[in-house]
């Protein structure tokens, strides 16, 4: 990447929120390290939001603007605490870091450089080093080059994997969103606004940041991995802090409630958050025709439908709704389909999203984030014919379902 001039970037644009609770060490080496950076002091404020701690933060004087929010000790509360940071906040670009982390001199000029638009996600090069007992002088001298480093912790090679993986986040699959790391994320104010910030009610170890990068993705972010950008962690990454089963499992149910991924969640139960949205135009469709339909669209696959305002599901059935879905599913389904009470022939839904985007005169399917893209004037939808050997029937007479599962019995 190349050298950011620091003086052509606008003044007073990024605000640095940092989470805390009661390791005022670990917050003395972080604004050490934002002390020496290369991005003017009038162009940066650093809020501390602090999460309850006993005794009140301390920030001391600093050439930028410093100032502390204060939220009740209710338990651990991080995606709250960045929350009433970035309401405090000033700035159109939100820079996300952790107390426990120092950012390199240039860190937050190259991410103010990039994170320049309404949609941006940034994500920094999280480091690892052995930075406990350091005094915020030794921080300056290492990385002001006048003092001895730390000692190094090898980088998660999980990590580097996703990044070359993702083109650096610039081509992000389903999976990016456990790239996305609280500890160095940055994102316009804009786009923090419209996700409605970090989900509050996670209230456990970890899960938070992957949330928040998943419901980036699905909103059709631009999202984006800056190797030469930054930050340096105080110790290992969870991996490698020893035998953390029940910590990881916490995490994992957690966002088994909130992420459609089989990494998360397997891929036999049923969530409240599918990972497909159908939604059938049920208007003057009967019983028979809409159970027919029902049972064929939601056959092997994470999905849920709707079927409009108005109209009462035939069947008992937690997957099936009426009216429309709401905002908190909308925002985490990975795929949506609006269709006419159909039978899928030679294919499921899950396998016909790996063709996606596909339309036929009676079934549209395409991801939720090249939809909401597509409503901002971005990649406009191209979708495919059918795959060979699929067939979408519309039912227009009503069948007999006793003959129509009979139909498909093995004799």
């Amino acid at each position: 990447m190349k050298p950011v001039d620091p003086q052509s970037l606008p003044e007073n644009r990024v605000s640095v929120v940092v989470p805390y609770f009661e390791r005022q060490d670990q917050l003395d080496r972080l604004l050490a390290g934002l002390d020496l950076q290369t991005l003017p002091a009038s162009h940066f404020e650093v809020v501390v939001a602090d999460d309850g701690s006993r005794v009140e933060p301390r920030v001391g004087g600093h050439d930028y603007a410093t100032s502390v929010v204060r939220q009740p000790d209710e338990g651990f509360r991080p995606a709250a605490a960045r929350n009433l940071g970035a309401l405090a906040a000033g700035g159109d670009v939100l820079v996300f870091i952790d107390q426990d982390c120092v950012p390199a001199p240039d860190y937050l000029a190259r991410v103010a450089s990039v994170t320049t638009s309404a949609w941006d996600l940034t994500v920094g090069h999280r480091l690892h080093a052995e930075l406990d007992g350091w005094t915020p002088a030794a921080v300056r001298g290492w990385l002001g080059g006048d003092g001895p480093a730390p000692s190094l912790i090898d980088e998660p090679a999980w990590l580097l994997d996703g990044y070359e993986r993702t083109a650096d986040l610039t081509r992000p699959d389903d999976r990016a969103y456990q790239l996305v790391l609280g500890a160095a994320v940055s994102v316009s104010r804009h786009l923090h606004e419209e996700l409605g910030g970090f989900d509050e009610s996670l209230r456990a170890y970890g899960g938070e940041d992957w949330d928040y990068g998943h419901r980036a993705h699905v909103a059709g972010a631009e999202m984006r991995w800056l190797a030469d950008a930054v930050v340096w962690h105080d110790g290992h990454d969870l991996p490698g802090r020893g035998d953390l089963t029940s910590v990881k499992n916490v995490e994992t149910v957690a966002l088994a409630r909130r992420l459609p991924d089989s990494d998360v969640r397997g891929t036999h139960l049923v969530w409240a958050i599918p990972e497909v949205v159908v939604r059938v135009d049920a208007a003057g469709a009967d019983d028979a025709v809409l159970v027919a339909s029902l049972e064929s669209l939601l056959a092997g696959t994470d999905a849920h439908a709707w079927l409009g305002d108005g109209v009462t599901s035939p069947i008992e059935d937690p997957r099936v709704h009426s009216g429309e879905p709401g905002r908190d599913v909308l925002a985490r389904a990975r795929w949506l389909v609006d269709c006419d009470a159909v039978l899928l022939h030679g294919t499921t839904l899950r396998d016909l999203t790996r063709s996606a985007p596909v339309r036929s005169p009676h079934l549209h399917l395409r991801s939720t984030r090249d939809a909401n893209r597509h409503r901002r004037g971005l990649d406009p939808l191209r979708p495919r014919e059918l795959p060979a050997g699929v067939c979408i029937e519309r039912l227009v007479e009503t069948p007999v379902l006793e003959r129509h599962w009979q139909s498909r019995s093995p004799r």
